[in-house]
Order: structure tokens, then sequence, then C-alpha cells
């Protein structure tokens, strides 16, 4: 009796679900290792203070005890489950728990080196907070391109491999538009974005004295209503457009000439803006144009075909494309210019801890990047496009059934992940003041592998994925004392790291039923 009830014992035991036990261990190892990590960062850089030191490094060797204890638990625990395994009749497969126990122990190694470093260099709070701010304005351009990867892979599931090259198209189209604006104001931006800003605001202006809500409803019915006869409301409404549309273009440019009158400082701002926009618009245009030709030529007719195909296609489509802009634009570096309202830093005084300065265009590519991300995933989750796009990505097929134009779907989407391509590559060329023709393959490859940590197909994961691997690149190589020269080496272990631990990224792949 006391055997059979050993073996139910053994048999219970047996039948846990230690995949899913494993994969909690992993997750509260790691965040044991992040929490020691950021304590000794803090404690060393002052930002804790220094009246209770010794309380604060007791902390962190308590913290570094705890995560080797943890450590040894579950290497033993390993054991003793594929012991277990070994004398049951079935052949269960132990290698996601030998992976999560493994990278409980190289989060260990990890935290071990990073306390060592920052104890021996003791960096000040001031380096941390540039670095931390480095890696955002990293992040934030690759999350904007990493949305680009997963929205081609949610619909499509494939990997758009010359979407960097539509990043750095962006750049060059931007380029030109600056070229643009400093050839009218002869070398002078700020005279050259008076002319464009004229132009802006007066279109604007004028469009907005439009009826547009009547012009809206009229174009916007059916077939069977458009073909009723014309009626004189809509006649009148139809010839007073050039008049409302004059009046309106020259209540802007009035308006413009008046802000230079009496305030000048401020039409010095607006000019700037609308310069700025127009240039972002022109390099968004470019890479929109470029994604749109790409699907039409390299990917629509492999649709069908095994998923290699497209794979190779879009690899072949990245080296024509950077072929191309060597040969058109050449092998040199060409450069942006900055204006001056976009100039210079700003510094963020943290007190008695020292001052930290942040580039003006690291600001804005965060903001702007934050702010088109949210229009995004709100554009995705409230439109009647965003609906049409997820019900493509579920099944094609019955969404074609259902009255969806999938052509016209994939055609949007292609087009949406290239517009935020092409703002992040203008905004990095601002950024940076030069590119060349193979400046956007490893930001793109980078994005990629920030799509993939995030969670392919999962559009708030590669937000998050790009600005946690923007950091990662930024902090990394101090972290662990190791020249900045290694920060590409560190972002592509990341990437080999998760698909060794976790496959499926962070927040987890998004895919349907039909696809998995």
């Amino acid at each position: 009796m006391a055997e059979v009830s050993q073996a139910r014992r053994f048999n219970r035991f047996i039948e846990l679900d230690y995949e899913q036990l494993s994969g909690r261990y992993f997750s509260y190892g790691a965040l044991l290792a992040v929490f020691r990590i950021l304590w000794d960062i803090a404690r060393t850089s002052g930002l804790l203070g220094s009246s209770h030191e010794s309380t604060l490094r007791s902390i962190s060797s308590a913290a570094g005890d705890i995560l080797g204890v943890y450590a040894a638990l579950g290497v033993i625990a390993l054991i003793f489950i594929l012991i277990s395994r070994a004398r049951s009749d079935e052949n269960i497969s132990s290698f996601k728990l030998v992976t999560n126990v493994a990278g409980v122990i190289i989060f260990l190694l990890f935290a071990a080196r990073v306390s060592n470093v920052v104890e021996t260099d003791q960096y000040p709070i001031a380096v941390w907070g540039l670095q931390l701010t480095n890696g955002l304005v990293l992040g934030g351009v690759y999350a904007l391109v990493a949305l680009g990867y997963t929205l081609v892979y949610g619909i499509l599931f494939m990997i758009n491999f010359a979407h960097g090259e539509v990043l750095v198209l962006g750049t060059v189209g931007g380029w030109f538009a600056l070229a643009y604006v400093l050839s009218l104001g002869d070398g002078v931006f700020e005279v050259g974005a008076a002319s464009i800003a004229s132009v802006i605001l007066a279109l604007v202006v004028g469009i907005l004295f439009l009826p547009l809500e009547t012009i809206a409803s009229r174009f916007g019915r059916s077939e069977r209503t458009a073909n009723v006869e014309v009626s004189s409301t809509w006649m009148l409404t139809l010839f007073s457009l050039p008049i409302r549309f004059g009046v309106g273009a020259l209540a802007g440019y009035a308006l413009l000439q008046a802000l230079g009158g009496f305030v000048p400082n401020v039409y010095e701002v607006v000019n700037t803006v609308l310069a700025l926009l127009f240039i972002v618009a022109c390099g968004m245009l470019t890479s929109t144009l470029t994604a749109v030709a790409l699907e039409r030529i390299a990917y629509r007719p492999l649709r069908r075909a095994p998923r290699l195909t497209p794979l190779i296609s879009a690899i072949g489509a990245s080296f024509f494309l950077q072929q191309a802009m060597a040969n058109i634009l050449g092998p040199q570096q060409r450069f942006y210019e900055r204006p001056k309202l976009i100039s210079g830093t700003i510094d963020i005084n943290i007190g008695s801890l020292g001052v930290i300065p942040v580039t003006k265009t690291g600001i804005i590519i965060v903001l702007v990047s934050i702010l088109l991300m949210v229009v995004l995933y709100l554009f995705v989750q409230r439109s009647r496009t965003g609906r049409a796009m997820r019900s493509v990505a579920e099944d094609k097929d019955t969404a074609a059934l259902m009255g969806v134009d999938v052509d016209h779907v994939i055609v949007v989407t292609f087009a949406i992940g290239a517009m935020l391509a092409g703002a992040a590559g203008v905004m990095l060329g601002f950024h940076n003041l030069s590119f060349n023709w193979r400046s956007g393959f490893i930001p793109g490859l980078k994005a990629f592998t920030a799509a993939v940590l995030g969670g392919i197909g999962n559009i708030p994961g590669a937000m998050f994925g790009g600005f946690f691997l923007g950091l990662v690149e930024a902090l990394g190589p101090i972290a662990l004392g190791i020249p900045a020269e290694y920060k590409d080496v560190i972002a592509f272990s990341l990437l080999v790291l998760v698909l060794i631990f976790r496959p499926t990224g962070i927040f987890g792949e998004v895919l349907s039923e039909k696809k998995v």
C-alpha cells in the first residue's frame, strides 16, 4: 500500500507543468537581476545619497546572494526533474527547462559583472543620464522602423528586409527638400523657410475655408445617389470654391505677414516649423512611394509563393536599392544643416549631481516618435481601415469574402510603415547631420531585432522593443565596462538570446490560428 501511495505521489510530481513553472522562474530571476543592476547603478552614482552607504551596500550584497541562491536552487531542481523524467517511460523534451535555468545563470553573471564595473568606476549620475537620453533617441528611431516590420509581418507573414533602405530613402528625400529650402534663401535656412511657409500657410488656410463637410458628403455618396440630378445649391457651392479658396489663401498669407511685422520671434518660429514639416513630408512621401513600388513589383507577384521566396526577393530588393543609391548619390557622405531653432542643447540641471545636456533634435525624436506610435495604435484599433488591416491579418481569404479589398489594405500597410520610416529617416538626418547610401542597413537590422524582441506582429511590442534595444545599446558598454565600439555586438547578441530564451518576444507574437 505504501508503494502504491509513493507511486501516485511520483506520478503527480511528473504531471506538473514544469515548462510553465520554469518560465516563471526565469521571469523572477530576470527581475532580481535587473533590481540588483539598477540598485548598484543608483548607489554608486550618488543618486541614493552617501549618508547610509553601509546599508545601501548591504542591500546590494543581499540581492546578489539571493540571486545566487535562487540560481543554485534552479540548478538543483533541474537536475532532480531530469532524473525523474529519465525514470519515467514518457519521452519529454527538457530543452525549455534547461534554457530557462541557463538564462537565470546568464542574468546572474551579467548582474555580477555590472556590479563590479560600477563599483570600480563610480560613474556619476550625469554620465548615466546622458547615456539614457542617447538610448531614448536611438530607441525612438528603432521603434518607428520596427513598426514597419511588424505591420508587414502581421499581414503577409514575411520580413521586409528592404525596410532599412526605405528609411534611408526618406533621409534622401528630406535632404533634397532641405537643399531646396536652402536654395530659396541663398544658403540661409530661415530665409528659405519664410518662402516655403508663406505658400504652405496660404494653402492650409485656403483649404480650411472650403466647405469640406459638404464636399466629403457629396463625393462620398454611393453610385446610385450620385446619379441624381445636381441641385442648384450644390452648383452654387461648386462655383464658390475658387473664391473661398482664394479668400482663405489671402487670409493665411496676411496672417503670416502680420506675425512678421508685430511678433518677429513667433514669425521665425512658425516659418521654421512649417519648413521642417515640409522637409519631413517630402521624406515620408519618398519612402511611401518606394515601399508601394516594392510591394507592387517585388512582393505582390510572390504572395502565394512559399515563404522563402518573398524573403529572397526582399533581400534582393535591399541590395538593389543600396546599389542604386550608391550609383546615383555616390559613395561620399551627404550632410544636413540644422536651423537655429533646433540647434544646440538643453541642459537638465539635477542639482548637486550635475547637469545632463540633451540635444534639441534628440528631444524632438523622442516626442515625435511617441506621438506617431500612439496615433498608429489608435488608427489600427479604432479606424475602419485599421479594422480591415486586422481582419486581413487574421485571414485574407475570409476578409476578401466579407468585402475587404485585400490588395488595397496591404498597400496601405506598406505605405503606413514607410511613412513612419521616412519620418524617422529625416529626424535621424537632422540628428546625425550626415548620411550615405548604407546608413539604413544597420538601423534596419536593429529595428528588426527590436521587433523580434518585443514580439513580431505586436504593435506595442515593437514600440517597447525599440526603446529597450536603444537603451541597452547606449547603456550596455558603459555598464559592462567594454568599449563603445561593441554596441552592435551587444544589440545582435541580444537578438540571439531572445531567440533562444523567448522566441515569441517579450510581449509575444500576434498571429492568427491559421498562421500558427
